[in-house]
């Protein structure tokens, strides 16, 4: 092989590394994000029910709270229930 193509391809190769990594960096800049919006959303769901609970318990209130319950336990996605809350509770402390 000539000389010319050995640096044009060992160039090619350090680009190319180059690439690979920030495309890794981007991937797990993306995958934290999700992680952030995965309990932002459980967070919300929390203090909705928590909201329709604290409405039922009112007098007159509605009694949604189980309907509630199960829609959130429909969702496979969803931690239990105490995982939620304990989630919650850390969120209120900082």
């Amino acid at each position: 092989m000539s000389e010319r193509l050995k640096q044009g391809l060992a160039t090619s190769r350090t680009e190319i590394e180059a690439g690979l990594a920030e495309a890794e960096a981007e991937l797990a800049r993306g995958r934290q994000r999700c992680r952030e919006l995965e309990e932002l959303i459980a967070l919300g769901k929390a203090t909705l029910l928590a909201a329709q609970m604290s409405a039922s318990l009112r007098p007159g209130g509605s009694g949604t709270v189980e309907r509630m319950a199960a829609e959130l336990g429909s969702d496979e996605s969803d931690k239990s229930a105490s995982e939620l809350a304990a989630r919650l509770g850390k969120a209120v402390q900082k």
